[in-house]
């Protein structure tokens, strides 16, 4: 038998993750929009640090990336440079799934 708050808590997660995805998609394309409207004085490269810090992931989460060859990237010199689009499509491809644990403490 289900517990009454653990049912709660399903139903919770079941009506609110569409809303919190369309919502995430929503504000994603707003700031991919805004980055293409900027036009040439956007960087189409982009470093590590720059890279976490336009995908809200941490830098060493982007290097394993790179070298678990999820993320392309270049080496110039001692810089890794990682493409905007390439980044772009990794975040595209690799959407976050939210639990429904995440919503009970």
């Amino acid at each position: 038998m289900i517990e009454p708050n653990k049912f709660l808590a399903e139903a919770l997660a079941a009506i609110l993750k569409p809303i919190v995805t369309e919502t995430v998609r929503e504000a994603m394309n707003l700031n991919l929009s805004g980055a293409m409207q900027a036009g040439a004085t956007e960087k189409s490269f982009l470093t590590v640090k720059q890279a976490a810090e336009t995908s809200g992931l941490g830098v060493s989460t982007i290097r394993l990336l790179i070298r678990k060859r999820q993320l392309k990237a270049q080496k110039v010199g001692r810089r890794v440079l990682i493409k905007r689009s390439d980044l772009e499509s990794f975040l595209e491809a690799n959407p976050i799934e939210v639990k429904a644990d995440e919503f009970c403490p």
